[in-house]
């Protein structure tokens, strides 16, 4: 494992590449950004992770994920518990296309 400080993810930079997602696509909200960032930076695959990390109800994180795989096609829904409604994501060729213009 890296100890580089440029692998750390600190709030600050987690912060910057939300807003320069939101700043690349602006169709895309501040919520959606967050999940591409999360997902992109390893620090969550799944809507239940995700919504107890950030601590924001599972129900729009759902929402969430539902539109960016739906709407704009920025994730692709990998897996999805029907008891639990907790939702596996990963990126979409656009997410990826995405990523590369706002984060580098």
């Amino acid at each position: 494992m890296s100890t580089d400080p440029e692998d750390e993810i600190t709030e600050e930079r987690f912060l910057e590449a939300v807003s320069a997602l939101s700043s690349e696509e602006p169709a895309l909200s501040q919520l959606g950004a967050a999940i591409l960032a999360a997902l992109h930076f390893g620090i969550a695959k799944d809507s239940r992770t995700f919504s107890r990390k950030f601590d924001i109800a599972h129900a729009l994180a759902l929402r969430e994920i539902t539109a960016l795989s739906e709407d704009v096609s920025f994730l692709r829904v990998v897996g999805r518990n029907p008891r639990t409604q907790r939702t596996e994501y990963a990126f979409s060729e656009n997410a990826l296309e995405l990523l590369s213009r706002a984060i580098g």
